[in-house]
Order: structure tokens, then C-alpha cells, then sequence
């Protein structure tokens, strides 16, 4: 885990497969929209923290952008940070 100082360039890391996943909290603006482009179309999934998948915009941007593989690991380690 870690914390990356531009998101831009972890969009860029998730789109490419050098991380796994990236856990989004209050993210917006261009760099959300841009990210979210190269990541979907890198296959990735985008999800808020309850599980359902984003689409088009999301009132609280609180997400979860990973491989598929990797969406109920990540969902997991969220609900259990929230205690949801």
C-alpha cells in the first residue's frame, strides 16, 4: 500500500499493471475523469465503497478502481477500514 503524491500517475501505474488497485477518497476533477478513461480501458472496474459499479458520476466521488481480480480483495479492505 501506499500514498502517491499525483494521481494522475497512479491512474497511469493502474492502467499499465504495475499496481493492483487504487482506493479514491473525495477524488475529483480532471484528474478523476482522465483516470477513469485510461483505466476502464485498460479493463479495469471502478466501483464506489459499497460495491456498485460507477457510471458516468457519483455524487460522493469515494471509489475503488482495480482489475477485476482484485475487486472483492480491495472492496473487503475498505468496508472493513470504514466499518461499514
Amino acid at each position: 500500500m501506499m500514498r502517491l503524491w499525483a494521481p494522475t500517475l497512479q491512474w497511469c501505474m493502474l492502467a499499465k499493471g504495475d499496481i493492483d488497485g487504487i482506493i479514491l477518497y473525495n477524488s475529483e476533477g480532471d484528474d478523476l475523469y482522465s483516470g477513469l478513461l485510461m483505466a476502464q480501458e485498460a479493463g479495469a472496474i471502478v466501483m464506489d465503497f459499497e460495491g456498485k459499479l460507477f457510471e458516468k458520476s457519483h455524487p460522493e466521488p469515494y471509489l475503488i478502481a482495480c482489475h477485476p481480480d482484485h475487486q472483492t480483495y480491495l472492496l473487503n479492505i475498505v468496508k472493513e477500514g470504514l466499518e461499514i
